[in-house]
């Protein structure tokens, strides 16, 4: 049974986290721009707030065509929510790479960790991710949309898992994927919470990891019979 107390279960040091296979040139071009579009609607969120940023001021911002905008995100709310995308295929890399070794539980708790470092790894990075944060509290829409993407994390994780646990019932691993997504996310909320009122990297990344503690602890308990 995975615990989720520690790194692995032989005691020694979990694995970095490993990023996503090599792209090659063409896609790499795509996702600089893409990247780009995403920064520059983040200072302008940053500065002007949510609301009073249209499309093509962001087309502008980041030196590209309206079209080229839309090529990548459909929505406003789009935008805000890339970095989802980043978390969903490092969650895949993290279960392919990690579960067997430690069990599911584990392997989610360090993605979550990892997670919680990329976010904050440079003093832009701690900007744009304060950013976020105060943009989900101070828009519903936003907030709302982010309810969403709790149930498209459950199910990738019931895909995940339904990989390393072939012989158990599909049904069950649903329910155990909502549970961890359900943590995950309330983790993630409070995370997020730090970051709007301002705490400083150190003491965000101490919080996080306590809470990651007894959010898994918690999970394993409940899962025991299942994971």
């Amino acid at each position: 049974m995975d615990t989720g107390r520690g790194p692995s279960q032989d005691g020694k040091p979990a694995a970095p986290q490993s990023d996503p296979p090599q792209q090659g040139l063409r896609e790499r071009k795509k996702q600089r721009t893409r990247m780009a579009i995403y920064e520059a609607a983040m200072a302008l969120f940053a500065e002007r707030g949510y609301d009073h940023v249209t499309m093509a001021e962001i087309a502008r911002a980041a030196d590209v065509a309206p079209a080229t905008v839309f090529t990548h995100y459909a929505s406003k709310e789009d935008l805000v929510y890339e970095l989802r995308h980043v978390a969903n295929d490092r969650l895949r890399v993290a279960l392919g790479s990690r579960a067997a070794e430690v069990g599911v539980l584990t392997a989610v708790k360090e993605w979550q960790l990892a997670m919680y470092e990329y976010y904050v790894e440079s003093p832009e990075k701690v900007k744009r991710s304060r950013t976020f944060a105060l943009l989900l509290r101070e828009s519903p829409t936003l907030w709302t949309r982010s309810v969403g993407f709790v149930y498209e994390r459950q199910k990738l994780l019931t895909e995940l898992m339904l990989e390393h646990y072939p012989q158990t019932d599909p049904f069950l691993l649903e329910v155990a994927a909502a549970q961890i997504a359900g943590a995950v996310q309330a983790s993630q909320g409070r995370y997020q919470g730090d970051l709007a009122a301002g705490m400083d990297r150190t003491e965000i990344l101490a919080r996080a990891a306590e809470r990651a503690e007894q959010a898994f602890e918690q999970l394993a308990r409940g899962l025991g019979d299942v994971l």
